[in-house]
C-alpha cells in the first residue's frame, strides 16, 4: 500500500508533474487495452463510458474516476495495476490541490489586515484538514 501513499509534505508537486502522470496513466491504459486486443469501442461498452472519453483518458486530456480505473482493470485483466497507477496519480493531484490551498493561506496571512479574511481563512483551513 505504500505505493499508493501521497507524497510527503516536503515534496513539491507541479502541475506539469500531475499532467505527465496522467499522460503516463493513459498510455498504460492504451498499452493494456492493445495487449489483449480490445478496441476503444469494446472497452467503452465494457466499462460503460463513451469511446471518445476512453480516447481522451488515454492521452491524458480527461480525468477519470476510481470506478473507471477499477472497471478497466477488471475488463482488461490487469490485476490491480491500473488502479494502483491511478492511485499514485490521484495522490499527486490531491497534493497539488493542498499546495495551492496552503499557498493561499500563506498569502492571506501575509496580507495587511485591510478587511477580515477570517471567513476565507477558516474555510481554507477546514478544507485542508487543519481546522475542524
Amino acid at each position: 500500500m505504500a505505493a499508493l501513499a501521497a507524497p510527503s509534505r516536503v515534496d513539491a508537486v507541479t502541475p506539469e508533474l500531475v499532467a505527465e502522470s496522467r499522460r503516463a496513466l493513459g498510455r498504460a491504459l492504451a498499452e493494456s487495452r492493445r495487449s489483449v486486443c480490445v478496441t476503444q469501442e469494446r472497452l467503452a461498452v465494457l466499462v460503460e463510458w463513451s469511446r471518445s472519453s476512453i480516447a481522451n483518458v488515454e492521452v491524458g486530456r480527461q480525468v477519470a474516476s476510481r470506478e473507471f480505473w477499477a472497471a478497466c482493470d477488471v475488463a482488461l485483466g490487469c490485476q490491480g495495476a491500473l488502479l494502483a497507477a491511478w492511485g499514485r496519480t490521484d495522490a499527486l493531484a490531491r497534493r497539488l490541490r493542498e499546495q495551492k490551498k496552503e499557498a493561499r493561506i500563506r498569502q492571506l496571512l501575509a496580507e495587511p489586515a485591510a478587511g477580515c479574511v477570517c471567513r476565507e481563512l477558516h474555510r481554507l483551513l477546514a478544507e485542508s484538514g487543519w481546522w475542524s
